[in-house]
C-alpha cells in the first residue's frame, strides 16, 4: 500500500505543479497579449478557469492523502487510545462516504449531463470540466483506504510493542 501511496503522491505533485506552471504561463500570456500587443486572448481565460478547477480538485485529493486537510482538532487532540483510533477511522469513513456519493456519483451525473455541451472558447465538452469531480473522488477513496490500513497497522504495532 505504501508504494501505491508514494506513486500517487508523485503523480499528483507533478500534475499539480505542471498545471500551476502552465496557469502562470497562460496568465502571463494573457497580460502580454492584452496590454502589450493590444489583442486580448479569448482562450486564455477559459483555459485558466478549466485548469483552476482541475488543479483545485487534484490538490484537495493530494492534501486528503497526506491527512493535512483542514480539520477541527479541539476534540480529537484530547482523545487517546481506542477513542482516538475510532475517531480516525470515523473521519476516514466519512471522507469515503462523501467522496463516493458527492464526488463520484454526483460528479458522474454532472459529467454525463454536460458531455453534450461544448465549452465555447476551448471547443471541448463541458463534461471534461466536471470529470475532475469523480477523478478526485476516486483518488480520495484510495488514499482513505490506504490511511485506514495504516491506522490498522499502527494498532498492531502499538500492541506488539506494549507486550
Amino acid at each position: 500500500m505504501l508504494t501505491i501511496h508514494a506513486a500517487m503522491d508523485k503523480i499528483l505533485k507533478l500534475t499539480c505543479c505542471l498545471l500551476f506552471i502552465s496557469m502562470v504561463g497562460v496568465a502571463s500570456w494573457q497580460v502580454i497579449a492584452r496590454y502589450v500587443l493590444n489583442t486580448p486572448s479569448t482562450i486564455s481565460e477559459a483555459l485558466l478557469r478549466f485548469s483552476l478547477v482541475w488543479l483545485s480538485m487534484l490538490a484537495i485529493a493530494y492534501v486528503t492523502g497526506q491527512r493535512e486537510h483542514v480539520s477541527l482538532t479541539l476534540l480529537t487532540d484530547k482523545l487517546t487510545g481506542k477513542w482516538k483510533i475510532g475517531c480516525d477511522f470515523l473521519m476516514e469513513f466519512l471522507f469515503i462516504g462523501f467522496s463516493a456519493v458527492v464526488l463520484i456519483y454526483g460528479g458522474m451525473q454532472a459529467t454525463s449531463n454536460s458531455m453534450s455541451q461544448i465549452y465555447p472558447m476551448l471547443n471541448i465538452p463541458k463534461g471534461l470540466l466536471y470529470l475532475s469531480l469523480p477523478v478526485s473522488g476516486a483518488i480520495i477513496i484510495v488514499y482513505c483506504l490506504n490511511n485506514c490500513c495504516l491506522i490498522y497497522k499502527n494498532i498492531f504495532l502499538t500492541r506488539s510493542q506494549a507486550s
